[in-house]
């Protein structure tokens, strides 16, 4: 790849990271409550990256989205996903201490496992490798390494992208003022299950129009 393509596919993949969506109210929510909880769910988020990563150097990404009714299956369970989620944070209720009163190590590991789970079900993820990054890949000789280069450069991107992300909240300060906290919960949470409405709500109208 020339320095043209590099370019070209960095701006994509900033565009896609830019772009709001469920990492980024996990990230911001989670960083407004610690450093370490924002730190192991951006960690959580870019694990999944790094399964759709693998998926796509291994070429079954491009399988699982030709294969019939694969996508619409990530969708749904992306959907459900994300309205258990917006749900499970509306129900919450943050202490004002919530790093002295609350079991920290407990929170990391939850933060991890619902960043890792969100992107690993994010059809947005999946559509990236399979439509995006194959138009940077092209064919002949090399197109393994472009590949692997191309994912590694995803995942280290938004390693990247999230800890600015983290840095930047913590540096205006959200994580001093409980009302912040409550609020971004309170936001962050119906974010989700608007997003997750929204998602379910086009998948079904597919399956209708489809079907019809």
């Amino acid at each position: 790849m020339g320095a043209e393509s590099w370019a070209a596919f960095t701006l994509a993949l900033l565009v896609a990271l830019a772009v709001p969506g469920p990492d980024l109210v996990l990230v911001v929510h989670a960083a407004t409550r610690g450093v370490r909880e924002g730190a192991s769910t951006a960690v959580g988020i870019v694990a999944g990256l790094m399964l759709h990563a693998l998926l796509a150097a291994a070429g079954a990404t491009a399988l699982l989205v030709s294969a019939p009714g694969a996508l619409t299956v990530v969708q749904l369970l992306g959907a459900g996903v994300l309205l258990w989620m917006g749900t499970s944070m509306l129900r919450a209720t943050p202490s004002a201490e919530p790093d002295a009163t609350e079991d920290i190590g407990h929170r990391t590991q939850d933060g991890y496992a619902r960043g890792f789970v969100t992107n690993a079900t994010n059809p947005k993820a999946l559509l990236f490798f399979a439509a995006i990054l194959p138009q940077f890949i092209g064919h002949g000789d090399g197109a393994e390494m472009r590949t692997i280069a191309l994912c590694a450069a995803v995942v280290l991107g938004a390693g990247l992208w999230w800890t600015v992300t983290i840095s930047l909240i913590r540096l205006f300060g959200f994580h001093r003022s409980p009302a912040a906290d409550r609020l971004i919960t309170l936001l962050g949470g119906i974010a989700l299950l608007i997003i997750g409405a929204g998602l379910l709500a086009s998948t079904t109208y597919g399956l209708i129009s489809s079907g019809t």
